[in-house]
């Protein structure tokens, strides 16, 4: 068997009755106080909520997610689908009598049949990313205009007037030319590379941005069917840089999660519906190699990592029916590939929520970790992460019983 192989059986070797009990009550505690602090901020009508990204700056939070008060979710030819930019406090959001109706204001961003850039959409506004940089939060999306190609394309909100700002249409380079950045484009950069040209539809460009010496980076698939994906750097979000191709993820149909953790790249591959895990690799961004991608049980959604004291973790939904359960867990980084050999398993599950919500969206606040997620329709809360080793949890349980 293959190294990268072993991590849908890594539970055989490294779940035992040492470990478990703090697995058990980290995920009791995860669960409880994760929940207890979720609050929905779509309001009452809306029926469904997708893709949710989060900032926050000064105390005030910034979502955007698709929201639709009809039955056909995210469909291309939904008229009422769109994609939309919330605000509110934070003060207000830990208050008991914290409202969406009333706390949470609401800007459209667009759907069908509205222009961008120029651009007349003739499929919904699609999925989104959100980076802030400095007063000016950048948002990208994606929807088919006339010509029938996926293009994305980006909108600033400038925070201190409360504004919308420039809209462009995002240009994409590669080897020294400028293209729309549209999924015909996809296609030759992967015929290029020796791939197959699977770029199909709506361009998901859905991870986190990471900044990484004045650039920021993100990466994303197009997801009508199995493509490899992408990774994508900018500094101004309205002209990107192609930096690789994902040549491992072959059968990634949706959504990859991202983020810059000294100096790499770490991502985490979504595969295609059939297929029960994703993939954990990193990009070397000063080498431009790519370490030996590990299979992660289950992953069904949008995985997504964030970092925090200086660790890495890794949140992926690892239920695909009801989606009901998530997986926190450390992700361990050696100077080495991402292997089963290495000196200790590269991925350790810290704890597994239930009912906390899926396609999450976390975001540092200090030391405090905070999201969005599909949760009736979509909803803003505290991410618990006070976890207990298992040599903490053994000692106690010795001293309640006199050992």
């Amino acid at each position: 068997m293959n190294a990268s192989e072993y991590g849908i059986f890594r539970k055989m070797a490294s779940e035992n009755h040492y470990v478990s009990l703090s697995k058990a009550l980290n995920s009791a505690a995860a669960t409880k106080y994760t929940l207890e602090s979720l609050k929905r901020i779509t309001r009452p009508e809306m029926r469904y909520g997708h893709m949710g990204q989060l900032v926050m700056k000064d105390g005030v939070c910034y979502a955007t997610f698709i929201q639709n008060p009809g039955t056909d979710g995210e469909q291309h030819s939904s008229t009422t689908s769109e994609v939309v930019l919330a605000i509110f406090t934070l003060e207000r959001w830990k208050e008991a009598d914290f409202s969406p109706e009333k706390d949470v204001e609401i800007l459209r961003i667009g759907g069908l049949g509205d222009e961008c850039a120029g651009e007349k959409a003739v499929s919904i506004f699609k999925d989104n990313s959100m980076c802030l940089v400095g007063d000016d939060i950048y948002i990208c999306f994606s929807f088919i205009t006339d010509d029938g190609k996926s293009h994305i394309f980006r909108k600033t909100f400038h925070i201190p007037t409360h504004s919308w700002g420039e809209e462009a249409a995002v240009r994409l380079s590669y080897k020294g030319e400028l293209y729309d950045f549209t999924d015909e484009t996809l296609n030759r950069i992967y015929l290029d590379k020796g791939l197959e040209p699977r770029a199909g539809g709506l361009i998901e460009l859905v991870s986190a941005w990471s900044e990484y010496k004045g650039e920021y980076y993100a990466t994303g698939v197009a997801i009508e069917r199995p493509n490899n994906g992408f990774i994508v750097k900018t500094a101004d979000f309205k002209t990107m840089t192609l930096v690789d191709t994902l040549a491992f993820n072959d059968m990634g149909t949706a959504e990859i999660g991202s983020i810059i953790y000294h100096g790499r790249l770490y991502v985490a591959c979504r595969q295609d519906y059939s297929i029960p895990y994703l993939y954990l690799n990193y990009y070397d961004l000063e080498k431009g190699t790519w370490g030996e991608a590990y299979r992660v049980e289950d992953g069904n959604v949008r995985p997504w990592f964030f970092i925090l004291k200086d660790e890495l973790y890794l949140v992926n939904t690892v239920e695909e029916l009801y989606r009901r359960y998530s997986n926190i867990s450390h992700v361990r980084v050696t100077n080495r590939n991402i292997a089963f050999f290495d000196d200790k398993m590269p991925i350790e599950t810290l704890a597994t929520i239930k009912d906390c919500g899926s396609y999450f969206a976390f975001y540092n606040e200090g030391d405090e970790i905070y999201y969005i997620a599909t949760k009736n329709t979509i909803s803003f809360g505290k991410l618990y992460t006070d976890f207990r080793t298992p040599e903490e949890v053994n000692e106690k349980l010795l001293a309640l019983f006199g050992k």
